[in-house]
């Protein structure tokens, strides 16, 4: 599928938002993300992107950080021009809501992979979801204006900060967990690898994590 570039801003330092508008409708789920193919790149692979859009909106849009030295991937991402021609393949992922409407919901996420869940609060805050979520965000200080980013209007959402050098452990995460808790792991892949496998350790059903690491951050 073919998207046409439409700008970009900054939402925190370092931290911006790309909108891409496509000819064609574009069928996702919140939660989903896509891999995007940038043009005369020919030689580096896609990356994989949230989107933290909601379907209905008639952009697409994801949230990335431009850290130096920047990859020949991100300079070229940065270096697009409104009207530029991008491709992505059809939208995949697993971290999406449940069909059961009232699954109390735990959301450990760290720094921009909150992404991973803004579509998904513009969804519960839209169609009056009654999934109780504890959002658990670890995040530096300079990011704290991505709040804006989740809906005033999410019923049931409860939120815990963690702020560095302060870390989100299995122990921070465990007193949020009912029996009937889906437990969503977002980040770096060593914060969810490492984040799960401790929950596991304490018990918690692999069935009932699900994990959406971010390839190539060793830090987000």
């Amino acid at each position: 599928m073919q998207l046409a570039f439409v700008t970009k801003t900054e939402k925190a330092p370092k931290v911006w938002e790309f909108c891409f508008q496509s000819a064609e409708p574009v069928e996702y789920v919140p939660g989903q993300y896509s891999h995007l193919w940038l043009p005369g790149l020919t030689h580096e692979r896609a990356r994989a992107f949230t989107w933290i859009s909601h379907p209905s909106e008639p952009t697409l849009r994801f949230l990335t950080r431009y850290d130096q030295p920047a990859s020949l991937y991100k300079q070229a991402l940065f270096a697009l021009q409104p009207g530029d021609m991008c491709k992505i393949d059809e939208p995949m992922g697993d971290a999406v809501l449940p069909r059961t409407p009232t699954t109390p919901l735990v959301f450990a996420t760290q720094g921009i992979a909150i992404a991973s869940y803004i579509s998904i609060f513009t969804e519960c805050a839209r169609s009056d979801l009654s999934h109780p979520i504890t959002l658990l965000w670890v995040r530096r200080s300079e990011d704290n204006s991505l709040e804006k980013l989740i809906p005033g209007e999410v019923p049931h959402l409860s939120c815990v900060d963690v702020h560095p050098p302060a870390r989100l452990t299995a122990a921070d995460v465990l007193p949020h967990i009912q029996p009937s808790s889906l437990v969503y792991l977002s980040g770096s892949q060593t914060f969810v690898e490492t984040l799960g496998a401790a929950l596991e350790a304490a018990n918690i059903p692999r069935e009932r994590l699900i994990y959406d690491y971010y390839e190539g951050y060793p830090d987000l």
